[in-house]
């Protein structure tokens, strides 16, 4: 009968496989040489290599493999980043999720990040983040088993470390859009405070800066308790020099009008907060810097819906007169466009309720000859109802 994985483990120090007679290391490892060799069902999976100068090698291993191994070497650092990177390849699989999850493999993964450091906590979160991205039952029993803590220890722990802060981030935005619960979980842990830390430590990384905003977006969406926290902890300023410091960065701008929509949304007191910070202007110069990008458009066009009482309120007419432009602009670039015909009609709509003079008809009136008469009097309808 074949060695166990823990028998390879235990033997690695002292079998050395360039001294040892073929047939004896056969015998070693439960095999009796060659005459006795028997054919074995192929394996699709990655196998064991002991390399004697280092220690195991985990590096070729299939899915259920690679866990006994790491189990059996929990407080062997090398032995878990090998076993992580040798994990991560497989569950580049989708499949592979079920088998880790069978396995114990999550909680496995989280105590590995509770005992040790920096390369095994970035390499446990590569993989964390692939489980539960789309995957409601892999991120509940990551929750179940204390993942959030365990993220939240190593990013505080490696503040500098720019890709272990970004895979927090990652994992964060996936918890937290999975359901209520998991994002009520995700508030009460002290999430924001960690990637604004994380935002704050990386300021000069759009990556970063955008992952973060992704997260907290998640965090705030039709949350009070969740957009309060953020504001006290200084989050709408950290959105916002975000947004002017990677004014090129498409994605960037779009995650940064997301976040503060839902910093604001059904929530008076937050609108006026984001719209003191200066939301609508930054909203103003994303639209009109990636008139290319839809998904821009349909995110500044939401946050000036948004922004839309206060703009008139202040008597801030250049603001809402750029507003108005902006989404008629957004409408004419994207016909045909749902998302982004919805947001920039909703905003219209919105800043009309506001508009005593009639600006937002006439604007629309003018355009007319841009939109043609058919998207002209859907304008029209929508700012109407």
């Amino acid at each position: 009968m074949g060695a166990t994985v823990q028998d390879l483990i235990q033997e690695t120090s002292t079998i050395n496989t360039q001294t040892l007679p073929v047939g004896v290391w056969h015998e070693k490892c439960g095999r009796a040489g060659r005459s006795r060799h028997r054919p074995r069902p192929r394996r699709t999976g990655r196998r064991i290599h002991e390399d004697p100068a280092n220690g195991t090698d985990l590096s070729q291993m299939d899915v259920e493999d690679v866990i006994k191994a790491m189990k059996a070497s929990v407080g062997n650092p090398q032995v878990q980043e090998k076993g992580f990177d040798a994990l991560n390849l497989c569950v580049e699989d989708p499949k592979s999720h079920i088998e880790v999850a069978r396995l114990d493999g999550i909680a496995m993964i989280v105590k590995a990040m509770e005992q040790h450091q920096m390369e095994v906590q970035l390499a446990a979160m590569n993989i964390l983040e692939k489980m539960t991205s789309g995957d409601p039952a892999h991120t509940k029993a990551m929750v179940n088993v204390q993942g959030i803590n365990a993220i939240l220890n190593a990013m505080a722990q490696s503040l500098s470390k720019a890709d272990l802060q970004a895979a927090g981030c990652k994992i964060l935005c996936n918890v937290a859009k999975h359901d209520a619960h998991c994002q009520e979980k995700v508030a009460k842990s002290g999430a924001a405070q960690a990637v604004l830390d994380a935002m704050r430590a990386h300021c000069a990384s759009a990556t970063i800066q955008e992952l973060g905003c992704q997260a907290l977006k998640e965090f705030a969406a039709f949350n009070a308790e969740s957009q309060e926290d953020i504001y006290v902890r200084g989050g709408i300023q950290v959105v916002m020099d975000a947004m002017s410091a990677h004014k090129d960065h498409a994605l960037m701008q779009w995650a940064g009008c997301w976040t503060l929509f839902c910093l604001c949304v059904h929530n008076a007191e937050m609108r006026s907060e984001v719209y003191a910070y200066g939301a609508a202007r930054a909203a103003l110069k994303a639209l009109e810097a990636h008139r290319l990008e839809a998904r821009v458009q349909e995110a500044g066009c939401w946050l000036l819906k948004e922004l839309a009482e206060h703009m008139a309120s202040c008597k801030d007419r250049a603001t809402f007169s750029a507003a108005i432009q902006a989404a008629l602009k957004a409408v004419e670039k994207y016909p045909g466009n749902q998302a982004v015909e919805k947001a920039a009609r909703t905003a219209l709509q919105k800043l009309s309720a506001f508009d005593k003079e009639g600006w937002v008809k006439m604007a629309c009136l003018g355009r007319c000859g841009r939109l043609g008469r058919t998207a002209t009097m859907r304008t029209l309808e929508a700012i109407q109802e």
